[in-house]
């Protein structure tokens, strides 16, 4: 992560939860789970604008989260086994995995995600 100063008005838990289930209902929605990501991250403005994430309206959108607190939108993107990123030429489109994430699970039981860097192996003899 990036190291910041500033002071959001939600917890870093619950802008992973928006962040994942926005991404997840915009990808679904296309028709082959793709999605520029140009667009992606436009939709994703778009679906996010109610919430208050900041005083300050420069930093009011959860690009700008992801670019603070990630070092961009794709360093995030690319933390994700479920998330695939296809570069053909100049434009780079967002895939989404269906089978490596549970949509039921995350819309209805707010089960968090983690990264798969956090997972943890233990040599049971």
């Amino acid at each position: 992560m990036v190291q910041n100063n500033i002071k959001w008005n939600l917890t870093s838990e619950k802008c992973f939860e928006i962040i994942h289930l926005t991404l997840i209902d915009i990808l679904t929605e296309s028709k082959d789970g793709i999605r520029n990501i140009n667009d992606l991250i436009r939709m994703l403005n778009s679906r996010t604008k109610v919430y208050k994430l900041h005083n300050y309206r420069k930093y009011n959108s959860f690009s700008k989260y992801l670019k603070i607190e990630y070092g961009g939108f794709l360093n995030f993107i690319e933390d994700y086994n479920f998330y695939g990123v296809i570069k053909c030429d100049k434009d780079i489109n967002i895939k989404l995995y269906k089978n490596l994430v549970n949509l039921d699970d995350l819309k209805y039981s707010g089960k968090r995600l983690t990264k798969d860097s956090e997972w943890i192996f233990i040599d049971v003899l």
